[in-house]
């Protein structure tokens, strides 16, 4: 008699509990998802806002007035929800493709406000609207460079000089309509002066403080940017 060795391969033992050897990443899973959420939330805030605007300058003030203020908080709900998922993914997560995103939404924002612009030119030029309807141009285009610098403030390095060209060269064509307005035509409501100043001022003096990149926004920055320093271990997934 003999032993014969076996000559069947031995089963392959599994490593780690895994059959394959390969683990997902969940912090790379949660980047992902907060890209998704974040890009998701930010365009509803911005088709909401297209609307909003929409139905002031199409239908009148007076006609989109009903429940204006909850619109208004609906849309801004969207926007903080954007706004602090895209924070969090690329502070903590270290996302780099959001970055580029939150860029071209921040170009967006700035064609929307410069849209925004004209249209208010041309209201104020006609001199057809009342106080009420003043107020909602300042706000309505405030809001929106609210919203560019807010998405400013989540990227690193990005600079708004840039941005205040435009923004500058419609507020020089303001200027030209004002001197148009009330020195070269017959009908212009003088005391309507004033609010084409206010107007341009805060404009102007907006893009100029852009374009002169004073830091005025680095403390704000910096106090992110030590939060998430501080908190971003404790935040993210180990794997």
């Amino acid at each position: 008699m003999y032993n014969s060795k076996s000559t069947s391969p031995s089963p392959t033992q599994p490593r780690n509990g895994h059959g394959d050897g390969r683990r997902v990443s969940q912090r790379g899973l949660l980047s992902i998802a907060m890209l998704l959420v974040s890009m998701g939330a930010l365009t509803i805030a911005l088709l909401g806002a297209v609307r909003l605007i929409f139905d002031i300058f199409g239908e009148g003030l007076l006609n989109s007035l009903d429940g204006i203020g909850t619109k208004a908080v609906a849309i801004g709900l969207a926007y903080m929800v954007g706004w602090l998922t895209a924070m969090v993914a690329i502070r903590v997560y270290g996302n780099l493709v959001l970055p580029m995103l939150i860029g071209w939404f921040a170009w967006g924002c700035l064609a929307g406000v410069c849209v925004l612009y004209m249209l208010v030119l041309q209201r104020l030029y006609v001199q057809e609207y009342d106080m009420l309807r003043y107020w909602a141009y300042l706000i309505v285009v405030g809001a929106g460079l609210g919203a560019m610098v807010g998405l400013h403030l989540i990227l690193e390095n990005h600079d708004l000089r840039p941005f205040s060209i435009p923004l500058l060269i419609i507020s020089l064509i303001q200027l030209g309509l004002i001197v148009f307005r009330y020195v070269f035509t017959a009908d212009a409501k003088y005391n309507f002066i004033w609010k084409d100043l206010v107007f341009f001022f805060a404009m102007t003096a907006f893009s100029i403080l852009m374009l002169a990149h004073l830091g005025m926004l680095e403390p704000l920055r910096n106090q992110f940017t030590h939060y998430f320093d501080l908190n971003s271990t404790s935040i993210r997934t180990e794997d």
